[in-house]
């Protein structure tokens, strides 16, 4: 997944507010959120989802070790076994309206790509965080039906999925295996 996400609507954020109440997460968010359906890049403050199951607020990019830039993704198959793995369960879900993903043609010619699913409440995105609550987005292997786009596509949890992965229940490689849903909405030269 490239760098670059789109913060949900209204209608989602209320649909999301319904699907926690209905798995009882507690609703403790308190600071205002993006502006409907904005451009989400590294080091914007987002509302996320922690592990204690409180909506919170977050930087998109946990900070490197060397204190030069962020790091946005983190792979599903090596993040618990590497710079990550002093984090690794601190499981988050990053809501979205959707997220893009840009192709990189033979004469270096980029194309950006929006990708969403028709769900009224957007995409949830598996993460983990730090306790500066940064955040990074876990990614994976992209889906046959986008990897002609790039490579690798954000880890997508299903609203019935949210309280397991954030317990801890839920298995990467069994998420990995499942289909996200997502499709392609709009293409940008």
């Amino acid at each position: 997944m490239c760098g670059r996400y789109i913060a949900n609507s209204e209608d989602e954020i209320m649909e999301i507010r319904e699907i926690l109440k209905r798995i009882s997460l507690r609703l403790t968010f308190t600071g205002e959120h993006c502006s409907p359906l904005q451009e989400i890049f590294p080091t914007h403050e987002v509302m996320f989802i922690n592990k204690a199951f409180e909506l919170a607020r977050a930087k998109f990019g946990l900070e490197k070790w060397d204190k030069k830039g962020v790091i946005i993704n983190a792979k599903s198959e090596t993040y618990e076994s590497n710079y990550f793995r002093q984090f690794a369960k601190n499981r988050c879900i990053i809501p979205a309206h959707g997220y893009f993903e840009w192709q990189t043609l033979a004469d270096k010619t980029k194309i950006k790509y929006a990708f969403t699913t028709g769900e009224k409440h957007g995409i949830f995105m598996a993460g983990i965080y730090n306790k500066n609550n940064e955040f990074a987005v876990i990614t994976k292997p992209a889906e046959s039906e986008i990897a002609f786009i790039h490579p690798r596509m954000p880890l997508i949890i299903r609203a019935e999925q949210i309280k397991d992965w954030l317990s801890g229940k839920a298995q990467v490689s069994e998420l990995t295996e499942q289909k996200s849903g997502v499709v392609f909405v709009e293409k940008n030269s």
